[in-house]
């Protein structure tokens, strides 16, 4: 047990820490309230006797260190109240027998690591709770994604969202608009965990909303979506705002159309062995009212794939710059066909310190 005896007097203080170390204690002395903090903040003291009181309210004692006040004067209500309140946990008249003095000492020790444990106890269950409720969140957030693969005509789609805690501020969603459409999306949440999770809810109902209430000029002018989202973000208030890429394929005339909302990295098009950057401008969601995006359109024949990260891949990739970490994406889009392969050229060891998601489309034959 390591006690700190704090008075500006020295004699007093190694008089007193001699007695407690005859106890069997393992004392150190102080005399300036400044030296006496840092020692408490290192962890290393159990117990502090501060034996005077101006000390007594200028030192700081951080949580898990019990404090007690010795004083030499004869003791008073007024005192004994005034200690209490500078955050004494005990008072001591001092001179004490041995007895009395080493049964202090312990009692105060022994109650404060039972506090500790009693606070131990208490964020474990709170934990195991909250893990409890997360885990509970995320089976119904990935209930939310949309089924893995799926087929729609010609193109198939698959996804893979990691998130780096158990909740994910990422989200991916694609469904059939028309017989003729469907439309696709990454999005990227400020933030992690459970409050960037909530607002994939909303997306998702943003999803069902749009399949009914779509204009027949969003089809190929998929800026207006995320004008539409963006307004409906600000009217919630929310204290969060999005990146997302949005597209929509015309499966007749096999065309993507697509716009972004501060997305990155940018999505490609891979044909040919090939890659398009479908790099665009645009500010993210949920931030500026009366937002406009500017939509554009590619080809999207047969044998092309469409391939979407979210930024968190670029802590997974090997490269000292952000140039060299873009040119190695770049080269796994074009030489990988899968998403397991895509997957495969990431450094997952790394997994944790961002949500990771990847859309991948496939044009087959």
């Amino acid at each position: 047990m390591s006690l700190l005896v704090l008075d500006p007097d020295i004699a007093v203080a190694q008089s007193l820490a001699q007695q407690l170390t005859d106890l069997g204690f393992d004392t150190l002395v102080s005399t300036e309230t400044g030296s006496a903090s840092a020692l408490c903040a290192q962890g290393h003291i159990e117990l502090l006797v501060c034996c005077n009181d101006s000390q007594l309210q200028q030192v700081t004692v951080p949580a898990g260190v019990a404090c007690v006040m010795a004083s030499l004067q004869p003791l008073c209500v007024e005192n004994m109240l005034a200690y209490l309140e500078a955050g004494a946990q005990d008072i001591w008249q001092l001179p004490l027998s041995p007895e009395q003095l080493a049964h202090k000492a312990r009692h105060n020790i022994d109650r404060m690591q039972h506090w500790l444990n009693e606070i131990s106890r208490e964020l474990r269950d709170v934990r195991v709770e909250l893990e409890r409720d997360q885990r509970a969140g995320q089976y119904i957030q990935m209930g939310m994604l949309p089924p893995n693969p799926m087929g729609i005509g010609h193109y198939r789609l698959q996804h893979r969202v990691e998130p780096s805690l158990i909740l994910s501020g990422d989200f991916i969603d694609y469904f059939q608009i028309t017989d003729r459409y469907f439309a696709c999306y990454v999005a990227d949440v400020s933030g992690h965990g459970a409050s960037s999770a909530f607002v994939t809810v909303l997306l998702k109902n943003f999803s069902r909303r749009l399949r009914r209430e779509y204009r027949p000029s969003m089809l190929t002018q998929p800026g207006e979506v995320l004008a539409w989202i963006n307004t409906e973000l600000i009217d919630q208030q929310i204290d969060k705002h999005v990146a997302m890429f949005f597209a929509v394929v015309d499966t007749r005339d096999h065309h993507l159309h697509y716009a972004n909302a501060a997305h990155f990295p940018p999505a490609a098009l891979v044909q040919d062995g090939q890659l398009v950057s479908l790099e665009q401008k645009g500010k993210p969601l949920g931030l500026f009212p009366e937002l406009t995006f500017e939509s554009a359109h590619v080809e999207f024949p047969e044998g092309s794939r469409l391939i979407v990260f979210s930024d968190g891949v670029l802590d997974l990739l090997s490269g000292s710059t952000l140039s060299d970490k873009e040119q190695t994406l770049s080269a796994s889009m074009v030489r990988m066909e899968s998403l397991p392969d895509l997957w495969s050229c990431l450094d997952t060891t790394k997994l944790g310190a961002d949500d990771v998601s990847c859309l991948l489309i496939n044009h087959e034959h």
